[in-house]
């Protein structure tokens, strides 16, 4: 990531087949630096189109780990995986799998090979999913990271 103003700095997967309904990532994270407080430093994120749908995400306020979900209304529903703080300078293993579904989705999420949540019935926007990003979404996302060993799949 980078702190210049105005920056963006993120990478995805090519669009999937249209039609695509689950997606597995898995990667390795090494957050050094946390960004503004307020805002957040992603892991994984998950589109529907052009929509995130499902995100999870390092909160620099608190170091919190948060799941993201965008409801059929176009609101988000935040889900709190971790209390403590995310220790910053150190490697964390990250796991997510989604099945886009409506109101029947399944959203997993495995934070340092411990499952963190776990649901087959998340009401999410969406039926399909379309690609994962890493990385800020949007400019000013500011936060330094080391990312390895990403492994993602769709069946």
């Amino acid at each position: 990531m980078t702190t210049d103003s105005g920056s963006l700095a993120n990478l995805s997967t090519p669009s999937f087949p249209s039609g695509t309904k689950t997606v597995y990532a898995d990667g390795w994270f090494d957050i050094t630096t946390a960004g503004v407080a307020g805002n957040d430093v992603p892991y994984f994120r998950f589109f529907s189109g052009t929509t995130r749908v499902a995100d999870i995400y390092r909160y620099n306020s608190n170091g919190q780990l948060w799941l993201r979900v965008t409801a059929p209304s176009g609101s988000f529903v935040y889900t709190k995986l971790i209390a403590g703080s995310i220790s910053l300078s150190a490697w964390h293993h990250v796991t997510m799998r989604v099945t886009a579904n409506g109101s029947k989705s399944n959203i997993q999420v495995w934070f340092d090979g411990v499952q963190k949540y776990n649901s087959s019935t998340v009401s999410m926007l969406g039926s399909s999913l379309s690609k994962v990003q890493l990385g800020a979404e949007h400019t000013r996302q500011k936060g330094d990271e080391y990312i390895d060993d990403v492994v993602i799949k769709r069946s």
